[in-house]
């Protein structure tokens, strides 16, 4: 699974531009990364106490890696490019910031996106235009080329920087943002382009045999499916996360915050993907929190109510899971749930907390789920097979190779080899 994500960089010390130009080359040196584009170099004033101008530009990459990894590189890559601890606004040898990561949002206090300051410092609103005009603001559900420009005294260009090594991509994102109809206000709900079907399970052959199928974005676990299983709990976490690589849910077991907290922190650090999952108690709410500021993606689970996900949602949580056939056991409407879940969502876009349809039972459910605008749903393999299937699918099948088999010379494969060859020949 591949992200468009626009990173910013600004460096008020020493050789700037070099500086820039060393940093861009060390993100497309990075494994999962490719720069995409990459904008002009643009010479700014200082802000705070800083007394250096700035130089500040932008790149587009496309990365394989999670937010809260991707994060961790850069962080990484400004200390060896001479960050040290300094004072906010003060100088820096370098900054790097996360401005976009596809359509997602987040709102901790490591990690905050879309970046609080992309809309309102010019700075870093200008190259980010320039590398990804299309590209769609989570929150305003607009392309960025549409959004008004912040005034920036003094801002110009000074410079350029490195071309990416996969220029040629780059063309596929920076194509012109679609123009919407006039009077059609955007919609309050555009970060999923599609819905995401999760597998959940820990049963590593179910995993691998639907992954194969090229439709399956993540994974969801809990302590009875990997007792189920009778693996090593955290082997397990880690060999599906190398399968899947998209999002997995790893659950906390502890029930008091520090402990939920302590677990969530070190599962977190098993693979970039895994995300914790801790349940929708009050102690869970202040883990949720904590764990977010850390830049952790978390999934509330045992969501019964509207109100336990609003909750959540403000506590940070990434996602928000309501069970449905639980609800539908005790005669409750548990797609009534998601549905007022997803109204509510809608409301507030800011949150970003994406619902993940959870307790799925059949295809019906996929079917309710998905008009109602769940942002994920997850299901069990059997679940999942059983919407493959069809009656009138297989008999239509049989019927097409029955007639077929009376066609003469009706290997496939051999009439397209020798037509080929005739024609290159």
């Amino acid at each position: 699974m591949s992200t468009l994500a626009v990173v910013g960089l600004g460096s008020s010390l020493g050789d700037r531009a070099r500086t820039l130009a060393l940093a861009v080359r060390a993100m497309d040196a990075m494994e999962g990364v490719d720069v995409v584009a990459t904008s002009r170099v643009y010479r700014s004033r200082p802000m705070g106490p800083a007394r250096g101008h700035f130089l500040n530009a932008a790149v587009a990459v496309q990365t394989s890696r999670s937010a809260r990894d991707l994060l961790g590189a850069l962080k990484s890559l400004e200390r060896r490019l001479g960050r040290r601890p300094s004072a906010r606004w003060s100088d820096r040898a370098i900054d790097i910031d996360i401005l976009l990561f596809g359509r997602l949002i987040r709102r901790g206090r490591e990690l905050r996106l879309p970046h609080p300051g992309l809309l309102d410092r010019g700075f870093a609103f200008v190259p980010a235009v320039e590398v990804a005009p299309a590209a769609v603001h989570p929150v305003l559900g607009l392309p960025l080329a549409s959004l008004p420009v912040p005034l920036e005294p003094g801002l110009r260009p000074v410079g350029v920087l490195p071309r990416p090594v996969a220029g040629l991509v780059a063309r596929r994102y920076l194509r012109p943002p679609v123009q919407r109809a006039p009077g059609i206000p955007p919609s309050p709900r555009l970060r999923s382009r599609t819905m995401k079907f999760f597998l959940d399970t820990a049963n590593i052959d179910e995993i691998r045999e639907a992954h194969s199928w090229g439709i399956i974005d993540g994974v969801t676990t809990n302590p009875s499916l990997i007792a189920r299983e009778g693996g090593d709990f955290i082997e397990t976490i880690a060999q599906i996360c190398d399968i899947v690589e998209g999002p997995v849910s790893a659950e906390t077991v502890a029930m008091d915050a520090d402990g939920i907290i302590r677990e969530g922190r070190l599962l977190a650090q098993v693979s970039p993907h895994v995300v914790v999952k801790v349940p929708l108690t009050m102690e869970g709410l202040k883990a949720t929190r904590a764990l977010s500021d850390d830049g952790i993606d978390v999934n509330v689970t045992l969501c019964f109510q509207p109100m336990q996900a609003l909750m959540a949602a403000k506590a940070g949580a990434a996602y928000i899971s309501p069970f449905l056939g639980r609800l539908d056991d005790i005669a409750s409407d548990g797609v009534a749930l998601v549905e007022q879940i997803v109204a509510i969502y809608g409301n507030y876009p800011e949150l970003g907390t994406e619902v993940l349809a959870a307790s799925i039972r059949h295809p019906q459910h996929m079917t309710a789920v998905a008009l109602a605008g769940a942002d994920v749903a997850t299901l069990p393999f059997a679940a999942l097979k059983k919407m493959i299937h069809h009656p009138l699918t297989d008999s239509g099948l049989a019927r097409f190779l029955a007639d077929w088999d009376g066609v003469p010379d009706n290997d496939v494969t051999a009439a397209v080899e020798r037509y080929l060859a005739k024609r290159q020949g």
